[in-house]
């Protein structure tokens, strides 16, 4: 039981700490990409199963809305003055720096909106997609400045 507690003492401080580094990146964001929604089904899949478990101390109930509250959070996505933030709990955080690559495509909807789709590649084989609700002047004019010049930024058309 002692070792349980323990497990459970170290799980809530990390899954605070990870929302904390979380919440600082995402009041960082100038400029919002749209927001993964799986993550709320996710997470009401989890609090029901959670709930569906029951919790008899407070360490489980702590470990059940952190990680519930950290799923929720993790659908925001945007960039920073100094980095992409895309989905996710863990590695969302990339330096425009350790860039390789920046791809748009505008896409003109129906109703009259413009949306860009901006892929980030990281690796090679690492590619990070973010939709943006902004035309691809003003995407670009916010980019520009804070990519550096080595990183190529190539405009895809659709077909």
């Amino acid at each position: 039981m002692i070792t349980l507690t323990l497990f459970l003492i170290l799980l809530d401080t990390a899954l605070l700490t990870l929302g904390a580094y979380n919440l600082y990146w995402q009041a960082q964001i100038d400029v919002r990409g749209n927001y993964a929604s799986f993550q709320v089904i996710m997470a009401a899949m989890f609090a029901v199963w959670f709930m569906a478990t029951g919790a008899a101390n407070l360490l489980m109930i702590i470990f059940f809305a952190a990680f519930i509250t950290l799923t929720v959070m993790s659908g925001n996505s945007g960039l920073t003055p100094n980095a992409v933030v895309s989905v996710g709990m863990v590695r969302r955080v990339l330096p425009y720096a350790k860039m390789t690559a920046i791809s748009l495509t505008p896409l003109a909807l129906p109703n009259g909106r413009e949306l860009v789709v901006a892929v980030f590649g990281r690796t090679p084989r690492g590619l990070i997609r973010l939709t943006f609700k902004t035309d691809l002047q003003t995407l670009m004019t916010t980019l520009r400045p804070r990519v550096p010049d080595s990183i190529p930024i190539t405009i895809q058309k659709v077909q």
